[in-house]
């Protein structure tokens, strides 16, 4: 590819000005202000309705998040039992990790789909079988 250099600028013509600005924005004068506080208070009403709407969506607890959170459950317990098998092996068991297997295993989410659902009731059973070997009732 050849750069034969800067090209020639005389194309370009000069800015003009134009007159005044169209004419669409008015200032409202002081006599209207009944009307504007009227239609700022309907405005406040509408905010806040439309605000508790929004809320009401998001505090619906829909199918793909009790799935999602289920899982996120079974792989927090999985993480928790094999902290615990590092632990053994290194042969200090923690305390905290022991707290955090039981607290896992007392919060039990909820899963729609069958076979989610058993497999996370085989990984808690799991966590309290590794429990009782240490003498922990889970």
């Amino acid at each position: 590819m050849r750069v034969e250099g800067p090209k020639s600028s005389a194309s370009v013509g000069k800015s003009r000005k134009s007159g005044e600005a169209a004419r669409g924005f008015v200032v409202p004068s002081q006599g209207s202000s009944a009307t504007s506080s009227a239609a700022s208070s309907s405005a406040g009403i509408a905010g806040v309705q439309s605000l508790d709407a929004i809320l009401a969506l998001q505090s619906v607890d829909n199918a793909e998040d009790r799935e999602r959170r289920a899982v996120r459950h079974g792989h927090d317990l999985l993480d928790q039992l094999e902290a615990l098998r590092a632990d053994l092996l290194a042969g200090q068991i923690s305390p905290q990790r022991v707290g955090a297997l039981l607290s896992l295993i007392r919060a039990k989410q909820a899963a729609e789909d069958p076979k989610l659902a058993a497999l996370i009731d085989d990984i808690a059973l799991r966590a309290r079988v590794e429990l009782a070997k240490l003498g922990i009732d889970a």
